[in-house]
């Protein structure tokens, strides 16, 4: 991909793309909200964090409890490959469960808590690439400004309960099909 103010950054092609999208006059914030949950998802290794999780809904839907849920729910994490966001999980269901919130009402705030972190991370991330793509005149001043101001719009825009949802199922391609969709459409004025 050798257009777009992200060209030279060492992004995936669906961040490239967004970036091409938020300097885009015919891209509507509804489209950018879209690709941004879809690159997300796409920045999500599932194989690794669907069974994390998996792990800690059955513990948490368990009828029995646990004298220390604290320590059972470090012992799952313990036994799962890190990352980013399950690290960041980890950290609110641990001070939920230090709440003494039940099990399940702790996990679901917690991934609650967790998408919207990583969904202002990575609004902030971006707002770093348009800075990094305007200082190496990837970006002109005024598609810079565009781009921040699309980019605060297009994350706030984004519902934390769709990406809730996908990381629940493990559905990767949960924004997908709108994205094929969007690129597959002719964007002429119908007759």
């Amino acid at each position: 991909m050798s257009d777009g103010p992200f060209r030279n950054a060492e992004l995936p092609s669906s961040w490239k793309r967004y970036g091409q999208d938020l300097v885009s006059d015919a891209t509507s914030r509804e489209e950018r909200t879209t690709q941004a949950c879809h690159s997300m998802i796409g920045d999500v290794d599932m194989k690794t964090f669907s069974p994390l999780f998996d792990e800690l809904k059955a513990h948490a839907d368990r009828p029995q409890m646990d004298l220390d849920p604290v320590t059972a729910a470090e012992t799952i994490f313990e036994t799962h490959p890190t990352s980013p966001l399950a690290d960041t999980l980890q950290r609110h269901l641990i001070a939920n469960l230090r709440d003494q919130l039940p099990p399940e009402k702790a996990l679901d705030q917690a991934l609650d808590s967790t998408t919207k972190e990583w969904i202002g991370t990575t609004k902030n991330r971006l707002d770093e690439e348009c800075i990094r793509a305007r200082e190496l005149g990837d970006m002109s001043r005024e598609d810079y400004q565009k781009g921040i101001e699309r980019n605060r719009e297009t994350f706030a825009a984004i519902k934390p309960s769709e990406l809730c949802d996908a990381l629940t199922t493990g559905n990767k391609r949960a924004f997908r099909h709108a994205v094929q969709k969007k690129a597959g459409v002719d964007e002429g004025p119908e007759e």
